[in-house]
């Protein structure tokens, strides 16, 4: 993403990706989603609320949940952004096969499965 002048690391982009896809996620949710501790995402959307790219703003029902919103900046991040991660992707799978890419994704569902 440095490559190409996007402000944001690839942390952000795991919180920013969940709310591209459902704004306003409470911060607990958010740190389920991507599989970090609380005060790790804490320290994520202290960062991106201070560029401008979220806001937190507290929930209606219960005044101890904050709920993250994309700010206009945030929401204009998104295609640039899904473009870098989408050609960093192919980068990586530049060489493999349709078959061994299907044999990974079983190999790693059926991992997933056993620990399920």
């Amino acid at each position: 993403m440095k490559a190409k002048n996007l402000p944001i690391t690839p942390e952000q982009f795991s919180v920013l990706s969940h709310l591209w896809q459902k704004d306003g996620r409470p911060q607990n949710e958010l740190a389920i989603c991507t599989n970090r501790n609380r005060a790790n995402v804490t320290r994520i959307i202290d960062i991106l609320e201070r560029d401008g790219i979220v806001e937190r703003r507290d929930d209606a029902k219960d005044r101890r949940v904050f709920n993250i919103f994309l700010t206009e900046k945030g929401k204009a991040l998104e295609k640039d952004t899904a473009a870098c991660a989408r050609q960093s992707i192919d980068d990586a799978l530049m060489g493999i096969s349709e078959e061994e890419k299907s044999i990974v994704m079983k190999v790693l569902k059926h991992s997933i499965d056993n620990l399920s």
